[in-house]
């Protein structure tokens, strides 16, 4: 039995996607605008990976928790991951932003036979499609996002001790970047990224962050305007969690190291500051 929830309406994803780079400090060499595309970049992943880290480790919530065979109403009352894990301040992902959506989910037994109701103890897996829109803002930047997550969760019979989330979804973010000379960085951008085995502790447990798993991402910009004109650019983009509140967001031959534990508003990258000047 499927059931869906409506926090704020969702545009259908898909927005005209543009990049325009003011000309760099240091250099317009492509390298260097290249550079500085993948700082961006790496931000705007930091950042879904930020909201995804809350998403998955949310008490699922479905009506009265603890609650067997919950019923129809409950469960479309229920917040089903909709808002950060307990006391994690801010919206849907607890990203320093107003985000609202939809969600439906699905309830499975261990042998794949669809349930009408939610069960703690005979529940193996839940398909949640969830859809997000808004804004949200970080030091020195903002960005209106559209997002849309297809999962699988799965370990969830009996005591668990741990979830596993599959699946894949879409992305549309408009973004724009302002520094304290003055200067700005906007673009838009829109992509694709899949789950692969990312393993996370249940709500309550002595530490919250995902033990292992990937996300990739594929992301597509167009260059407009652009201190060497325009140009077409993809990058592909690997998150990779090992069990502390970091995770590594790898791009071409850059590393990024996201904090899991940043605050809403906060930078969400460690060893790096970007707003400072153009940032090249």
């Amino acid at each position: 039995m499927k059931r869906s929830v409506m926090r704020g309406g969702v545009p259908a994803l898909g927005v005209a996607v543009a990049l325009t780079l003011g000309a760099c400090s240091d250099s317009t060499a492509p390298d260097a605008l290249d550079s500085a595309l993948d700082a961006d970049l790496a931000v705007v992943a930091a950042d879904a990976t930020i909201e995804d880290f809350h998403l998955m480790s949310a008490p699922l919530a479905f009506g009265v928790p603890g609650a067997r065979g919950v019923s129809a109403a409950a469960q479309a009352a229920g917040p089903a991951m909709a808002n950060g894990p307990a006391g994690r301040p801010g919206g849907m992902g607890g990203l320093g932003g107003a985000l609202s959506g939809t969600r439906e989910v699905t309830f499975f037994d261990a042998d794949g036979n669809q349930q009408d109701a939610y069960d703690a103890e005979t529940t193996a897996s839940i398909h949640v499609v969830v859809e997000v829109a808004g804004e949200v803002s970080r030091e020195f930047w903002s960005a209106s996002l559209e997002r849309s997550r297809d999962m699988t969760i799965s370990g969830l019979a009996g005591q668990e001790t741990e979830r596993t989330f599959n699946g894949e979804g879409s992305e549309a973010v408009s973004r724009s970047r302002h520094f304290e000379d003055g200067t700005s960085r906007t673009y838009d951008m829109d992509g694709t990224f899949t789950y692969s085995d990312v393993v996370v502790p249940v709500p309550g447990s002595d530490t919250p962050w995902p033990l292992s798993g990937t996300i990739t991402r594929h992301v597509s910009v167009e260059i407009v305007n652009g201190p060497n004109g325009d140009r077409s650019v993809t990058r592909d983009v690997t998150i990779v969690f090992d069990g502390d509140e970091t995770a590594t967001v790898t791009i071409g031959d850059e590393t990024f190291e996201v904090d899991l534990s940043t605050r809403p508003g906060h930078f969400p990258l460690r060893g790096r500051r970007h707003g400072r000047g153009n940032g090249g």
